[in-house]
């Protein structure tokens, strides 16, 4: 009873209220009627994986067709629109695409989107990767009357970034510069363009540096001249060594450049230095030529240098030991000479090396019976030393038979 009181109470009042309510309403829908905004919104990249490049859709599509309500005193442009993908979960595989929800949110609370398209883009990420290729100079036809040098890079490579199926395309970078009639020498920043292998540029790609510094002699005067390799070779040889001669290959080379810069040579290629710092044998190595800016060889390959080193030679008179070989326990030797002397030729520099009580003559008496015998003397020389006289070269050796033992006499027992 008292619920239908409560309901029943100041009904007129409360039945006014409801029309008010409806006629407000009635005059928002009125005042709010649905619109199409005319123009496009450009949809923004959010939450994009690390390493990742937006592979396509290329170009992104934009927003359009936008329906929405606003109140009549609400200004609308381009600006009360942000639409965005949000690639969070996307899989970065160039391979596969992946379908991301498009949000177009109003950036005034006033404004309600109604409909839009596209709701929905088909999107595919690929790998980011970074090459390191070549750089190419481009001059064209340089104006006639004009050689232009062999160009001179601050760099001869690039790192360039950017998706994997379009790095992967690129065969080199391409500097192009231009040569004026004028022949002034070429010193030129041009930015560097991605080509691959047809001569096509690559588009979409991040250079680590964007130019290259490019120095070119351009000129008439250019010419080539064949000049002898000469060998650089700095220091000594060990002590009591000398170098006896150089061997080159090839012994002379084609070099390039202005007159001036040739004239730098001094009508000689020299190679980077050769040290021989404590040699005692011949040295062979491998080294690149040295040649003054501006001047080129057509020579691409190392030099070879052979450097011979050896020591003078001489003569050195040693005193040894004498020693017979091939004796028999049960007989004796005697030796008419205890040493000789041994007359030995070769470098003097091993010469001087040798440790002589280390040294030793020899005899051989190997099957020689009892008597006096006249033997030949043999010397034994290190590697790389010559024997020459050996004094004397004969000795007299007698041999005897090692006397018989005494026998010890028995005790002769004595009566107790």
């Amino acid at each position: 009873m008292k619920i239908v009181r409560f309901v029943v109470r100041n009904w007129p009042l409360k039945i006014g209220a409801m029309l008010l309510a409806v006629i407000l309403y009635g005059a928002m829908v009125v005042l709010q009627t649905t619109q199409q905004f005319p123009g496009t919104v450009a949809v923004e990249t959010v939450n994009q994986p690390a390493n990742s490049y937006l592979l396509k859709p290329d170009p992104m599509p934009k927003v359009e067709g936008i329906k929405y309500l606003a109140p009549a005193d609400v200004p609308i442009s381009q600006s009360s629109f942000r639409a965005s993908i949000d690639l969070t979960n996307a899989k970065v595989n160039d391979s596969e695409y992946n379908w991301v929800k498009v949000q177009l949110v109003p950036t005034d609370p006033r404004i309600q989107i109604l409909d839009y398209e596209p709701q929905q883009i088909r999107v595919t990420l690929d790998q980011v990767i970074t090459k390191t290729v070549g750089i190419h100079v481009e001059f064209g036809q340089p104006p006639a009357g004009l050689i232009p040098g062999t160009p001179v890079l601050s760099s001869s490579t690039v790192d360039v970034s950017g998706a994997a199926t379009i790095v992967d395309r690129i065969a080199y970078a391409e500097a192009s510069v231009r040569i004026d009639s004028s022949g002034l020498d070429v010193s030129q920043d041009p930015v560097l363009v991605a080509i691959d292998a047809a001569g096509v540029v690559v588009d979409n790609v991040t250079f680590a540096k964007r130019t290259v510094h490019v120095a070119i002699q351009v000129g008439s005067q250019i010419r080539s001249e064949t000049v002898p390799v000469f060998a650089n070779i700095k220091d000594d040889p060990a002590p009591g060594y000398y170098m006896t001669s150089v061997t080159v290959t090839p012994s002379v080379v084609s070099v390039r450049g202005q007159a001036d810069a040739l004239a730098l040579l001094k009508n000689l290629a020299s190679t980077a230095a050769i040290s021989i710092s404590g040699a005692t044998s011949d040295i062979s190595v491998k080294v690149n030529l040295e040649l003054p800016p501006g001047v080129t060889s057509d020579t691409t390959g190392p030099i070879q240098v052979v450097i011979h080193v050896q020591s003078p030679q001489s003569t050195r008179n040693i005193s040894v030991g004498l020693a017979a070989t091939g004796t028999r326990p049960d007989r004796t030797y005697t030796l008419s000479a205890a040493s000789v002397t041994v007359t030995l030729g070769g470098a003097t520099a091993a010469l001087n090396a040798l440790d002589v009580a280390t040294l030793y003559a020899t005899v051989n008496v190997e099957g020689l019976d009892i008597g006096t015998h006249v033997v030949t003397v043999t010397f034994a020389a290190p590697a790389g030393i010559k024997v020459l006289p050996i004094t004397p070269a004969q000795i007299t050796v007698i041999i005897a038979g090692q006397p018989a033992a005494t026998p010890t006499p028995t005790p002769t027992p004595t009566a107790s």
